[in-house]
């Protein structure tokens, strides 16, 4: 039945969907922080778009800034954002890169915008430099990177997202991979722990491995838990330092296995982050202490 109210025509339903609306909102804000959302002195900080204040509101699992009131953000060793095509790493530690035989191209990045990402077309395109504050030995770290290849390895090979640590005995190495079938990697130098999963091409995607120390390694896509993966080889891993090589493991003289593709905001972390902060920094850019 329809009610006149001050000469407006409403229906009874539409009262109560109203009022469970606005109660809805009400309950979400209330566990949705404006510390969660404030941008002003982040220095983090981006625009949030609507997907991302809704899942703040619904209090998805990576909204959180974890137990820290002030939301601090856990700092990587490496960032590479390629940003107008700069090599400069916003990471702590101090990476000079080189093209020792030919750079890479540009193109447009995660987030569209334009020179955002590096663009691997040829096989002797990568950069390279020294690998010296990254993590050695069997110490924790975790790899993310935004890829987008072109195409996929062929059985036996690897496409290298970045490799450092001396490449012929004991690397540390982040790529995707073939070994009967499709793979995602980290690959220790005859040590290598190797996840079934099969990497879209021309779309971009999040891909992580969080190393706690131990014989096994975390595998994510786009913040979702892909597989916990043994080593399987001659071990322990013993990453010792040598040089980093990004989009090739050893470039010219050897098995280069080149990146073929584009790669964006590539990331090496000096500690094993969790599913929760591995979900932050695929939803909002960063990743949290919990």
């Amino acid at each position: 039945m329809k009610k006149l109210i001050n000469n407006l025509s409403w229906f009874p339903f539409q009262t109560s969907h109203f009022l469970g609306v606005f109660l809805f909102i009400i309950f979400s804000l209330s566990f949705c922080r404006h510390s969660d959302l404030e941008n002003a002195s982040d220095v983090y900080s981006r625009e949030f778009n609507e997907t991302q204040i809704l899942n703040c509101l619904l209090k998805g699992p990576f909204c959180s800034r974890g137990s820290d009131a002030n939301g601090v953000p856990v700092q990587p060793l490496v960032q590479y954002n390629f940003t107008n095509g700069s090599l400069v790493n916003s990471g702590s530690v101090v990476l000079t890169l080189g093209s020792p035989e030919a750079p890479p191209g540009a193109t447009f990045g995660k987030d569209g915008d334009s020179n955002g990402a590096i663009n691997y077309t040829a096989n002797n395109q990568y950069y390279a430099g020294s690998d010296t504050g990254l993590p050695l030995g069997a110490n924790p770290r975790t790899f993310c990177a935004w890829i987008k290849p072109t195409s996929l390895p062929s059985n036996g090979t690897h496409r290298v997202i970045f490799r450092y640590g001396d490449p012929n005995a004991s690397g540390a190495v982040f790529a995707i991979s073939n070994a009967s079938g499709n793979k995602v990697s980290f690959l220790g130098s005859g040590y290598d722990a190797l996840a079934d999963y099969t990497m879209p091409i021309n779309t971009w995607s999040h891909l992580c491995s969080s190393y706690s120390g131990s014989n096994a390694t975390d595998f994510y896509v786009n913040g979702v838990f892909i597989a916990t993966t043994p080593f399987v080889g001659t071990g322990p891993l013993n990453t010792i330092s040598a040089s980093f090589a990004l989009g090739t493991w050893t470039g010219g003289g050897g098995p280069a296995y080149y990146w073929v593709g584009a790669l964006d905001d590539v990331r090496i972390y000096a500690i094993a982050l969790s599913a929760k902060q591995i979900g932050q920094m695929y939803q909002l850019g960063v990743a949290y202490v919990e």
